[in-house]
């Protein structure tokens, strides 16, 4: 749908994602996939919105994402949104459809040529040692069948548990999406500091022996869709 622009999909996706949570409940990453020919000028339009004053008032931490390497994906970058509870995704959306501040910031993308490639949002129940700490990821997406995905989290909360005791690894965690499943179905991550702290983690997990067992115990119950190296471009931290 190229004729939807990133922000009205944004504000969009943002007030659907309401209709089903309760307000409690959270935290939310909503994720917004998009083609960049011109990254600075992203990165411009994103610094000029959220040094405004309704940026100032959006009520979620948001990261800048490029996607190093991902396979045959259309998109060169992301943008994540954090949002704690279902009354932020409302506010978000508000200051989205209604802000003078939005509609300039939709300008300047459009003017930058970015162009929407899809968008998702779920929770994450497996979410250890705060990701926002590091700048590299590798990210895995997955289909996981409804029957499965209690068997298929265990065995990762599982295996993530004996990696912690003797390898590198930092953040990570498994995530499942509840509005956008035409691709996958949940996403897993592994963090790092740098592109190279993360080929030495990868290292040390590849050849590890809960990874073997977990690759045997999930073997039927998940399809690896793609596989991606993300790296940190700007954080926009909620103020």
């Amino acid at each position: 749908m190229k004729e939807i622009t990133l922000l009205v999909t944004i504000a969009l996706f943002s007030g659907l994602a309401l209709a089903d949570h309760h307000e409690e409940r959270g935290p939310f990453y909503a994720f917004y996939h998009f083609a960049a020919p011109d990254p600075g000028a992203v990165v411009a339009a994103m610094d000029k919105f959220w040094a405004s004053d309704c940026g100032k008032q959006y009520p979620a931490d948001a990261g800048l994402q490029q996607e190093v390497f991902n396979g045959g994906y259309a998109s060169t970058h992301f943008i994540i949104n954090t949002f704690q509870n279902a009354a932020d995704q409302q506010k978000a959306a508000e200051i989205l459809n209604t802000c003078p501040s939005a509609i300039e910031f939709l300008g300047d993308m459009t003017a930058a040529g970015v162009e929407p490639v899809s968008q998702y949002l779920g929770m994450a129940p497996i979410d250890e040692n705060d990701w926002g700490q590091d700048s590299v990821f590798t990210k895995y997406d997955i289909i996981v069948e409804p029957q499965n995905q209690a068997a298929f989290a265990a065995a990762f909360a599982k295996m993530t548990k004996a990696l912690s005791k003797n390898t590198d690894i930092r953040s990570y965690g498994l995530g499942g999406i509840g509005y956008g499943q035409d691709k996958f179905t949940h996403w897993a991550w592994f963090g790092a500091r740098s592109v190279v702290e993360m080929d030495h983690i990868n290292a040390q997990i590849s050849g590890h022996p809960a990874v073997a067992e977990f690759y045997k115990t999930v073997g039927s119950l998940r399809t690896l869709v793609n596989s991606s190296l993300i790296q940190n471009v700007k954080n926009y931290p909620r103020n």
